[in-house]
């Protein structure tokens, strides 16, 4: 016997159809959470999937729900079952995105020598700006403004994972093949890199230029090479001044 007999399996007259309908109507009103799509990935990862492209492409004030649910092919209310606000979408795709990036960093064998992990690095740097896709990191930085505190100390830590890789990355660097320039850290030298990586991707953009990351990456790995002290030459109050 199926939910849709008339009668209760121990004799209880079933509901009217009229309330049968309007309970089976507000099942499908509500969202499943997790439920799969037909490719079997859920709801909730697609909307934060195309959520995480609205946001690389237009920013966090460039799209609304209804922009989200036309991508997806879900309802506005689906959207706020997953996410109740906008701010909420907003910490969880930064989140994502972090997870992503450290998924990556965590890969780079550090027994690899240091040009390799290098090379590693920067090999999403430079698929995006062959995709021109800003940083979603640079991007939300730049509205920090419209944005939760949760939100800014999600992003103050992706930036940080950024330049703690980094700057671990130098210091690996300089016991290999001799110090950094003089008068420079690993620290300083690290946000100053990651700077020029997240100005790559934009300035890509701007220009309709897909290598526009590669000054950038040529400095990286520069300080990671025996030749390293000559980035002296190219960067030094850049480096000396970096907070």
């Amino acid at each position: 016997m199926t939910e849709h007999d008339d009668v209760h399996p121990r004799g209880i007259p079933a509901a009217s159809s009229a309330t049968a309908a309007t309970s089976a109507s507000s099942r499908e009103a509500r969202p499943v959470r997790n439920a799969a799509t037909d490719d079997g990935v859920s709801v909730r990862q697609r909307l934060l999937d195309q959520a995480l492209a609205l946001i690389c492409k237009r920013g966090f004030n460039g799209f609304s729900y209804r922009d989200l649910a036309e991508r997806v092919g879900v309802k506005t209310s689906s959207i706020h079952y997953y996410f109740p606000t906008k701010e909420d979408l907003a910490l969880e795709a930064v989140n994502e995105y972090s997870a992503r990036i450290a998924r990556h960093i965590a890969s780079i064998d550090t027994a690899l020598p240091i040009r390799e992990q290098a090379e590693q690095y920067l090999a999403p740097w430079r698929s995006g700006c062959k995709a021109e896709q800003v940083c979603l990191a640079g991007m939300l930085a730049a509205e920090s403004e419209s944005l939760p505190p949760s939100v800014h100390a999600a992003l103050q830590g992706f930036h940080r994972l950024n330049e703690e890789w980094l700057a671990g990355l130098l210091e690996r660097a300089a016991a290999e093949v001799g110090d950094l320039p003089e008068g420079t850290t690993a620290e300083a030298l690290a946000k100053v890199l990651f700077g020029a990586l997240q100005n790559g991707l934009v300035s890509a953009r701007l220009f309709g230029q897909t290598d526009r990351v590669e000054p950038a990456a040529g400095l990286l790995l520069a300080a990671v090479s025996r030749h390293g002290q000559q980035l002296a030459a190219s960067v030094p109050h850049a480096v000396k001044t970096a907070a």
